[in-house]
Parts: C-alpha cells; sequence; structure tokens
C-alpha cells in the first residue's frame, strides 16, 4: 500500500539528517551573503557549495576529497564545455551525446566519478541551456564556491552519514564481548541459546543498517566495505566462541579440569581484545586507529597474550582442538583490527595475511590510480552486454533529444528538462520509473511553494534566506526520501536562479519542463535496451543456490583435513572454504541487489499484481534465506567434529540446491514442484546437530520458494 503524503513526510523527517542539511545551509548562506556584499552574481557560487556537499558521504578524508575535487574540476570542465556549441544546433547535439555519454560510462572507472558524475552532467547542462550566465567569472565563482564546502566538509563541519551503522556494528561487538566473557560458565547449546538470540538478531541489525545507509553508493566506499567486513568477521568470531563454548565440556571427565583452564584463558584474551573494539567503531580514536595497525600497540598485545596449546597440541587431542580455535580467533581479529583501521584512515592493507581473509568477505579494489585497471573496466564496458555502456548509450541519445527540445519550445531557463531527464534516468527501469514520479510529484508541489514565495519576498536577502532554509532541508532529507527533496529542491533553485524579484511566474516553467523531462526519461527507459530487473532475478537467485551448493562440498573438502593437523586446515580454511563463503556472499548480494530493482517494477505492468506480490514475496523470502544458509554453513564448517556422519546429508543438501539453481535458471510454469524432503532424524542434540538441522530447513525454504516463483 502506498503511503500518504503526511506520513511520508513524518517518516522522512524522523530519519532526516539534520546535522547534513543544516551544514549545507550555513555554507549556502555564507557565501551568497558574501558574494552579495561583494556586488558579485551568487548563482555559480551557490551551486558550487550544492554540488560538492551533495556528494560528501562522510568516510575517510582520502575518499571525501577525491569526490570534491571530482565535482571541482569535472564540473569546472563542463561549464567550460558547455558553452562551446555556440548557437550551433547540431554542435550542440552531437557535443551534449557524446560528453554525457562519456561521463555516465565513466562511472565504471572509479567511485568518485560513480558518486559525482550526475553532478558533473548536471554542470553542462547549466552552462549550455542556463539563464545563469556563464563566462570565466562564472567558473571562478563555481570553483570558489567548491572550495567553499570544501572547507565545511572537511574541516568546519565534517559529518558521517555511517554513523548508525557504525553503531549497530559496535552493538554486535559489544554483546560478543559479552559472551566471551561468560564462556568458563557456558557448557552447552541451551545455556548459549540466549546469547545465540540476540546475537544472531544483532548481526542482522547490522546488516540491514548498513545496506540502508543512504550514503552508500553503487561502488561502494572503503568505510562501507570494511564495515561489512566487521560484520561478517563477528559472524565468524561468534562462531568460534561457540566451540569454545562445547569445548568447556569434553566427552572424556579426565579431561574436564584442563578443558575448563583452557576456556578461561581464552576467555580472558578474548575478552581482553575485544574490549577496545567498541568503543573504537562508536567514536574516532584519539590517534586515528593506529594501534590497530598491524605493528599497533592493541595488534601486539592480542599476538603476545594470545595462550598457545600449539606445543602439546601434537599429543592432546582436547589442545590440538583448542590450538585450531584459538588460530581462527587470532585471524578473525587481525581482520576486525585491519577493519577498523581502514575505517578512519582510507587505507586497506593488503599484505598481511588478515588481508588475505577479509577478502573472503568483500570484492578486492583495484588501486584506483592504476591506468591498466582504468582501461581494463572500460573495456569489460565497451559492450552492449553491459549494463552501464547500454545506460550511457540511453542518456546520451535523451539529452541528445532534449537539446533538440529546448530550440522547439524557446523558452528561457529550459535547461530543467534535460536537468530533470540524466537526474531520473537510471541504468534499470524499476529506479527510473520510481524517480520519474518522485522527482514530478515533489516538483509540481515545490513549484507551486515557490511560486508563492517568489511572489511574496519583496528583497534580496528574504530569497537568501530563502535558499538557505530551502538547502537545509534538502540535503537533510536527501538520501531518504527522492520525492520530498525534489518539494524542497525546486523552490531552491527556483529562487536561486530567478531572473528578477517576484517573477512568480518563472516556477511555472519549471513545473512544465520537468514534468517534459520525466516523460523523456520514461520513454528512453521503455524503449531503449529497457533492462527489466524481474526478467533476470530468478537468473541471480539460480547463481546464490549453486554458489551455496559449492560452499557445501567446499565443507565436505575442509573436513578431510584432520582436525590436528593445524597448518593443513589452516591452509585448507584460506585455498577452499574462503573463496566458497566469498562467492556465496558476492552471489547474495547481486541477487540482493536485483531484488531491490524488481520490487521497484511494482507499478509497471510486466503481469498482473497478484502475480508481481507473490514473486516478490517469493523472491524476498529466497533471498532470506540464502543469506541465512550461508551463514549456517560457516557455522557448521567450524563447530562440527563427526564430520563422517554428516557427509552424507551434506552430500545431498549440495545436490539439492544444484536443483534448485536448474529449476531457477530457467523457470516455466510447467516447471514440476520441488519434491519435499523429510528432515532426518538425529538422536544427538549437539550444537552441529542442531546447525545441520537448521540447514535441512533453510533449504526446504528455498526449495518452496523456488517452486513458488517459477510458478508465478
Amino acid at each position: 500500500m502506498t503511503s500518504s503524503p503526511s506520513s511520508r513526510f513524518v517518516s522522512a523527517l524522523s530519519r532526516a539528517q539534520w546535522r547534513r542539511g543544516i551544514r549545507a545551509g550555513i555554507a549556502v548562506a555564507s557565501i551568497m551573503v558574501t558574494f552579495h556584499l561583494l556586488g558579485k552574481p551568487t548563482g555559480w557560487a551557490a551551486l558550487g557549495v550544492l554540488l560538492v556537499l551533495n556528494v560528501d558521504n562522510g568516510g575517510p578524508y582520502r575518499s571525501r576529497l577525491g569526490n570534491v575535487l571530482t565535482v571541482l574540476i569535472g564540473g569546472s570542465l563542463a561549464l567550460l564545455l558547455g558553452k562551446a556549441p555556440g548557437t550551433s544546433l547540431a554542435l550542440g547535439i552531437v557535443i551534449t551525446a557524446l560528453f554525457c555519454f562519456a561521463v555516465t560510462l565513466a562511472r565504471v572507472i572509479s567511485q568518485p566519478l560513480a558518486s559525482c558524475s550526475v553532478s558533473i552532467l548536471i554542470c553542462y547542462i547549466v552552462s549550455s541551456g542556463s539563464g545563469l550566465r556563464t563566462t570565466t567569472a562564472s567558473i571562478g565563482y563555481f570553483i570558489v564556491g567548491s572550495i567553499w564546502a570544501a572547507a565545511f566538509s572537511l574541516v568546519f563541519w565534517p559529518v558521517d552519514p555511517f554513523g548508525p551503522a557504525r553503531n549497530a556494528v559496535a552493538d554486535v561487538y559489544s554483546r560478543i564481548t559479552a559472551f566471551a566473557a561468560e564462556l568458563p560458565s557456558t557448557t552447552d547449546l541451551p545455556a548459549a541459546t540466549v546469547h545465540i538470540r540476540q546475537i544472531r538478531l544483532l548481526i542482522e541489525t547490522a546488516q540491514s543498517t548498513l545496506a540502508s545507509t543512504p550514503a552508500r553508493m553503487t561502488a561502494r566506499t572503503v568505510r562501507a566495505r570494511n564495515l561489512a567486513a566487521l560484520v561478517q568477521a563477528a559472524d565468524l568470531l561468534f562462531a568460534r566462541t561457540l566451540r569454545i563454548a562445547e569445548l568447556n565440556e569434553p566427552e572424556s571427565p579426565t579431561q574436564a579440569e584442563t578443558a575448563r583452564t583452557r576456556v578461561r584463558a581464552l576467555s580472558a584474551w578474548l575478552v581482553a581484545s575485544l574490549t577496545p573494539v567498541e568503543p573504537a567503531l562508536r567514536q574516532r580514536p584519539d590517534d586515528e586507529a593506529a594501534a590497530f595497525s598491524s605493528e599497533g600497540s592493541l595488534s601486539v598485545d592480542m599476538l603476545r597474550s594470545a595462550p598457545t596449546f600449539e606445543t602439546s597440541a601434537q599429543s592432546d587431542e582436547i589442545d590440538a582442538q583448542f590450538a585450531a580455535v584459538e588460530r581462527d580467533c587470532v585471524l578473525s581479529l587481525e581482520v576486525i583490527y585491519e577493519s577498523l583501521r581502514a575505517i578512519w584512515t582510507g587505507a586497506e592493507p593488503r599484505s598481511t595475511r588478515a588481508a588475505a581473509l577479509r577478502s573472503s568477505f568483500i570484492a578486492p579494489v583495484a588501486e584506483p590510480s592504476s591506468p591498466q585497471i582504468w582501461l581494463d573496466a572500460l573495456r569489460a564496458n565497451l559492450t552492449t552486454d553491459s549494463v552501464m555502456f547500454r545506460h550511457a548509450l540511453r542518456l546520451g541519445s535523451v539529452a541528445a533529444i532534449d537539446v533538440l527540445l529546448l530550440r522547439l519550445i524557446h523558452i528561457t531557463h529550459s535547461y530543467w528538462l534535460p536537468m530533470t531527464s540524466v537526474i531520473v534516468l537510471q541504468p534499470y527501469t524499476g529506479e527510473t520509473w520510481r524517480r520519474s514520479w518522485d522527482r514530478v510529484g515533489g516538483t509540481l508541489a515545490g513549484a507551486a511553494a515557490a511560486a508563492v514565495l517568489a511572489a511574496a519576498i519583496p528583497s534580496d536577502t528574504g530569497i537568501i534566506a530563502a535558499i538557505s532554509i530551502g538547502t537545509v532541508f534538502s540535503l537533510a532529507v536527501y538520501a531518504v526520501d527522492y520525492a520530498w527533496y525534489s518539494f524542497f529542491l525546486t523552490p531552491t533553485i527556483v529562487l536561486l536562479t530567478l531572473p528578477a524579484l517576484r517573477d512568480w511566474h518563472f516556477a511555472a516553467v519549471r513545473m512544465g519542463m520537468t514534468g517534459l523531462g520525466a516523460l523523456t526519461a520514461l520513454l528512453a527507459m521503455l524503449l531503449l535496451w529497457p533492462q527489466r530487473e524481474s526478467v533476470q532475478l530468478p537468473r541471480l537467485l539460480a547463481r546464490a543456490a549453486a554458489a551455496d551448493a559449492a560452499y557445501l562440498r567446499a565443507m565436505l573438502k575442509f573436513w578431510e583435513c584432520p582436525a590436528g593437523d593445524i597448518q593443513a586446515r589452516t591452509l585448507a580454511e584460506r585455498k577452499v572454504l574462503a573463496p566458497a563463503r566469498r562467492a556465496c556472499g558476492l552471489a547474495s548480494n547481486d541477487a540482493e541487489d536485483s531484488l531491490d530493482r524488481a520490487l521497484l517494477e511494482h507499478s509497471i505492468p510486466l503481469r498482473s499484481t497478484a502475480a508481481q506480490d507473490r514473486f516478490n514475496h517469493d523472491a524476498l523470502t529466497f533471498t532470506t534465506y540464502i543469506r541465512r544458509l550461508t551463514q549456517s554453513i560457516t557455522t557448521l564448517a567450524v563447530i562440527a567434529t563427526d564430520y563422517e556422519q554428516f557427509a552424507p546429508t551434506v552430500t545431498g543438501l549440495a545436490s539439492r540446491l544444484d536443483t534448485v539453481s536448474t529449476t531457477l535458471a530457467k523457470p516455466t510454469p510447467d516447471n514440476p514442484p520441488l519434491p519435499e524432503v523429510p528432515l532426518t532424524s538425529r538422536p544427538n542434540s549437539t550444537l552441529a546437530d542442531q546447525q545441520l538441522t537448521r540447514i535441512e530447513r533453510q533449504v526446504a525454504v528455498l526449495e518452496h520458494a523456488a517452486t513458488d516463483i517459477t510458478s508465478s
């Protein structure tokens, strides 16, 4: 059910990033007042402030500076190029099409270009069709405004949109630390049930909070990647703590005291090693997290104080198991420390063994300074099979058509037509559909408000005040609700570019051009290489199921290494389990991103509403359980000891997932339903037994969802 505008407004205000909005309002107001007092035009400087603060997504200063410089340099060049066609219509169409194509395709090169490409295109469009006269001085004013915004962003008032995600991850580590402190008194699964439930819930909350962080761009930032690595490392470390709890009650009574002594030592070490993590996540450490570096004091203390059971592991079975758990905990802690360091510095070390493990959690990121990486990325996308290549062609074509329409309608400030098309046109149909409606609805309401304000405000001082207030609300809700962002941005820009005081008719031009621009974008999305997610989503779900099947088989191979052979198991963890786990994570991410886009297509009549609802529900169930299945396999791989007993069941589960993958890869209404397989009866009630039963239930849910997806 679509929410009402009032409830949507209340929701937007409750989630608004007020610090970001107030900062932008003060930056815009101060630069406009300064230029007004100097007798200089205020529009270009204010535009520079808005665009720079729009792309400031928090995080390490290096990545933020990259965004700022990209807007400053790219925007200045775009402003200069926007005047190149002069009065030649043919030249204007050619330059516009080529420039828009090139800037859009350049998103694949680096994160700053992915974040700033639309801002660069806005500069070009405003320059080429604008009422803001573009001169050399204008470009200078734009640069001054950009530098002023950079000062606010990096020096005066830095903000961090990832704060909620950092706090959610900190909650996970706080609970894991508390559980580690209670390990000496935890001897079985029932005793750990409360912790298991709470930690699992906190991990899921952290994942969803990170996924919904508005500043997270398509090209993920260093901070987002390492927060994701911290969540995954917490999941693995939690599995190790469960294993320690299980070892606290050995089968042989003669080993009981030895086991309890080992557990007390591991518990004290884990608590000491984890205690600094939570505060370092909640607030930037005074030393910029240097203590967490590989040579830092915390890392050195963690390694130096680790209890070691290697000496007796060769002859004592219980010490061999403790040694294996300890080595895994050390590696997880190294990942945690390095990820924390990367969050606050933006530097990701790649030479340590922990960095190798972290690569199983997140996609490897090439050094953006490498020209070879740029060329490889461009070559990979210079094909009509590439979504971004098709999007670049589509956007270049639409921009060229808009230039032609501009000449036909002869309206001053008609640059809002191509600007709307560029902003709302997205690589996927669903995103374009949603943005178009949000943009049109927000702009129509905002233009009406702008007309009232333009007619009522009699002075430049009042105009500057109104623009500043509009900027506050625009940037506060920018990443929260696009419709309300459009509503607040419209009077802000209308008043910023007002030809004369009390020229309220100007707002009507904005309304008409926005509607025409959105219509052009929608037609282009539907006619030029449409990319509909609901058509390709089953294929991505199939790939995720196949990845988990491969993960199960990798676990069987990992189990072939004797538990006492620490070196062999460590090597198998890196060479066998880690790549399979990483493949599962990447496949799940792709499926979830595709589902998000498919949900936006709900209003597009691809199928009946009831069928679309069923499809969305089943796909959402599948993506949820495939992620849980990966987590369950990760836990079982660590805690299982009776490998031979579990192997037949695991082999069967892998085959069932292969069938699920095959069914989803070629969905047809005639596909027979997948058979229901009863759960295996297990007389034992160990943690590993219950974990394997959980995996069987999750596979059964996936089979049922796959059957419904292929028949909907």
